[in-house]
C-alpha cells in the first residue's frame, strides 16, 4: 500500500488522528497527576487535530457541518458544568472534551465522558472504601478520559 492509498482509507486516517490524540491525553494525563492543572496548550492542539481530521472526513464526504457543531456539545455541557459548580470538574477536561467532539462526533464522544464518568466513580469509590481518600478529596480527571478515548478508539472498532 503506497502513501497515497493510504490516505485515501478514511478508516487508516481517522485511526492515525485517534492515536495521535490518545499520545496527547497521555502526556495531559502525566500533568494532570503531577500539577492537577492542564496547559491551554493541550486542548489547542487537540482542537487543531481534531479540526483537520474534521476537514478531511469533511471532503471525503464521511462527515458535514452540522456533525461538527453537534460534536461540541459534550463539551460545552462539561464547560457549563465546571462553571455551576466552581470548577469541581476543571476548565481544562471540559476544553480536552470540547477538543476530542470533532475527531470522535457526538455520539462516541458521549459514550467517551460516560466511560470516563463510570470509571472515576469506581475508582473513587473503591478508593474511599480503602480510605485512602475523603469525600472531599481532588482526583485528576485526564487518566479516565484517556481511558475512555482508549476504549472508544480501539474497544469498539
Amino acid at each position: 500500500m503506497d502513501f497515497y492509498e493510504i490516505i485515501e482509507n478514511t478508516v487508516i486516517v481517522s485511526l492515525f488522528f485517534k492515536v495521535f490524540a490518545l499520545i496527547i491525553l497521555m502526556i495531559a494525563t502525566i500533568m494532570d497527576i503531577r500539577e492537577k492543572k492542564i496547559p491551554l496548550s493541550i486542548p489547542t492542539v487537540q482542537m487543531t487535530l481534531s479540526g483537520l481530521c474534521f476537514i478531511y472526513l469533511w471532503s471525503k464526504g464521511i462527515t458535514q457541518p452540522a456533525d461538527f457543531l453537534y460534536s461540541l456539545i459534550p463539551g460545552i455541557v462539561l464547560l457549563t458544568v465546571s462553571y455551576f459548580t466552581r470548577q469541581g470538574i476543571g476548565l481544562g477536561d471540559g476544553l480536552t472534551v470540547l477538543a476530542l467532539g470533532p475527531l470522535f462526533g457526538i455520539t462516541d464522544t458521549m459514550l467517551i465522558v460516560l466511560i470516563s464518568f463510570t470509571f472515576s466513580a469506581v475508582i473513587g469509590g473503591i478508593l474511599l472504601i480503602m480510605k485512602k481518600v475523603s469525600g472531599k478529596s481532588v482526583m485528576a480527571f485526564m487518566p479516565f478520559l484517556t481511558v475512555g478515548v482508549g476504549v472508544m478508539s480501539f474497544a469498539f472498532r
